[in-house]
């Protein structure tokens, strides 16, 4: 597996602002990425898609640093494998379920639906997004992380792939892939940071040179920074709040 990704080029990144055009670390990752697995791709727009929106590549046309952020957190988040009998709680197939109308309900719920969230991995900033799910459990002994897409009716007009994409591999190869994603795009916004120390923002665009390099070096450390703090998840209080969720009823396809 590998996280893709392709800089916008730099002289083509859009300011942010309109009074006042500014650049930052964040709006300069600008471009674009999707994954590679095997013989899929995954965050690939359908052929369709691509004429529709009239897209110049056939991938989600964002800021790499808002997948690279989202990565690093997942990443620490699979620090914990899943318990067995919790996998079918967070890997989409959990039967929907109506919470109480008087919205009563205990504190172990909440820490369920929050451990429950924490294996999303965010793409409401893209129309028609997938749901994007990451989890790490034990397979027939072995330590593993499962990715799946999942895609509604309408999000397959979109998005490439079948309505349930599922795959997995050994947890070391997912985390090697995180690091080589994490070095790989840390050196690109190098080069662009580099490059405009050597030739000053555009022009009528706002950029402070130092708070920029300054910004680089605290995010190069990001990866390595949350790592160093522990996780420790309070799985009991988690199989508690699941077992009030499964004795509300259950909720009403629309």
């Amino acid at each position: 597996m590998r996280f893709q990704f392709e800089c916008r080029p730099l002289a083509d990144v859009s300011p942010w602002g309109r009074s006042q055009l500014t650049l930052h670390w964040f709006g300069l990752s600008e471009g674009w990425f999707w994954f590679d697995s095997e013989d899929r791709e995954v965050l690939r727009y359908r052929d369709e898609a691509v004429r529709r929106w009239d897209l110049e590549r056939p991938y989600p046309d964002y800021y790499i640093a808002r997948m690279w952020e989202d990565l690093i957190l997942l990443r620490w988040v699979l620090e914990e494998p899943v318990p067995d009998d919790l996998v079918p709680f967070v890997d989409g197939t959990f039967p929907s379920r109506e919470i109480p109308d008087d919205d009563v309900y205990g504190d172990d719920v909440d820490v369920a639906f929050s451990v429950q969230s924490d294996f999303n991995v965010y793409l409401g900033y893209l129309a028609q997004s997938p749901t994007l799910k990451c989890w790490r459990h034990s397979v027939e002994g072995g330590d593993v992380v499962t990715l799946s897409q999942q895609l509604t009716t309408e999000e397959a007009s979109t998005f490439d792939g079948p309505p349930r994409l599922e795959f997995s591999l050994p947890a070391a190869e997912f985390f090697a892939a995180v690091e080589d994603f994490d070095r790989r795009f840390i050196t690109a916004m190098e080069e662009r940071v580099v490059e405009l120390e050597r030739s000053g923002p555009p022009a009528g665009v706002a950029l402070d040179l130092d708070d920029l390099r300054r910004e680089h070096l605290q995010r190069s450390r990001w990866l390595e920074q949350r790592l160093s703090e522990p996780r420790k998840v309070d799985w009991a209080a988690v199989r508690n709040g699941v077992a009030e969720i499964c004795s509300w009823p259950s909720a009403v396809e629309m």
